[in-house]
C-alpha cells in the first residue's frame, strides 16, 4: 500500500511529503504492529503538506476509494487532515 500511495502522490504532483517506513501502531480495525514476537511487523506513515484545499480533499477522496476497494482490514489506510494556523515559509538558499 505504501508504494501505491507514493506513486499516487508523485503522479498528482504533491511536492512536499515525508515517508516514515517503520511505525509501530495500534488501531481499532486491525492487528497491532509492534515489531515483537507477539505482534510482528510495522505500519508506515506518510505526512503530506498541501496548501491547496481542493488538492488536499482530492487526496482524502482517493484514499476513501482505496479503502472502499480493500479486501481486508490490513489494506485500510487511515488519513487525517487538519489546518495549520502558523508556519515558516521556506525559501531556497541561493
Amino acid at each position: 500500500m505504501l508504494e501505491t500511495l507514493t506513486l499516487f502522490l508523485n503522479e498528482m504532483e504533491y511536492a512536499d511529503y515525508q515517508v516514515i517506513e517503520q511505525v509501530t501502531a495500534m488501531s481499532r480495525w486491525g492487528e497491532p504492529r509492534q515489531n515483537t514476537a507477539v505482534w510482528p511487523g510495522y505500519n508506515s506513515a506518510i505526512i503530506v503538506q498541501e496548501v491547496d484545499p481542493v488538492k488536499a480533499k482530492g487526496l482524502i477522496g482517493e484514499i476513501n476509494k482505496m479503502n472502499a476497494a480493500a479486501f481486508n482490514n490490513s489494506e485500510l489506510v487511515a488519513a487525517y487532515m487538519w489546518g495549520i494556523e502558523e508556519y515558516t515559509v521556506v525559501k531556497p538558499v541561493e
